[in-house]
């Protein structure tokens, strides 16, 4: 992914989003992004944030981790987020978090985030994090190799790997697997084994 040169912001400025359902943080996040060169666009809902990142041209997402009042797990965010990184793992994402703690921004790290903000945040920490984001993106997590994930095959698998390892003893085999003899017997006649 090329480099963007913020140098240049006045040409092209930040396009970012910020999901968040607190109106006051919104308002904050405005004031410091629009001085620093970036045009912030809001959202206080995840759908009307979907809505908003299928239509217009994004370079950034802003992502509160509690969309209601009194919520502080953090699950709702994690949800959002996963959806985000499978339908656009490209637009880098940053986490703004308050209450969730650390285990959870953390756990958006493992998922995909490129950084997190903990509120209330530094103002030159909020600016150089975002713009870290979007120069030196995060390459996505690579996708897992194909598995058959088909479970006679997978299982007639298992079966003759444990066959091989025992030397066909059906005995140590059957226990290697925590089945009965006869259980195994049985599962060997149906797969062909």
């Amino acid at each position: 992914m090329p480099e963007m040169d913020l140098s240049a912001s006045a040409a092209a400025p930040v396009r970012a989003l910020f999901l968040d359902d607190d109106a006051d943080v919104l308002a904050a996040a405005e004031l410091v992004l629009n001085r620093s060169g970036f045009v912030l666009a809001t959202v206080q809902n995840p759908e009307e944030a979907e809505t908003r990142l299928a239509a217009d041209g994004f370079d950034l997402l802003l992502l509160d981790l509690n969309f209601r009042r009194g919520d502080t797990s953090g699950e709702a965010g994690l949800a959002f987020l996963r959806g985000h990184m499978q339908n656009r793992p490209h637009l880098p994402v940053v986490v703004i978090t308050g209450h969730s703690g650390m285990a959870i921004a953390i756990e958006a790290m493992r998922i995909g985030a490129q950084d997190f903000v903990v509120k209330p945040w530094n103002n030159d920490r909020l600016v150089a994090s975002l713009r870290a984001a979007v120069t030196q993106p995060r390459a996505p997590a690579p996708t897992p190799p194909g598995r058959d994930l088909n479970l006679e095959r997978s299982e007639r698998d298992l079966i003759r790997i444990a066959l091989e390892r025992h030397r066909f003893n059906i005995s140590q085999a059957a226990r290697d697997l925590g089945l009965t003899r006869a259980a195994l017997y049985r599962r060997m006649e149906k797969h062909g084994l």
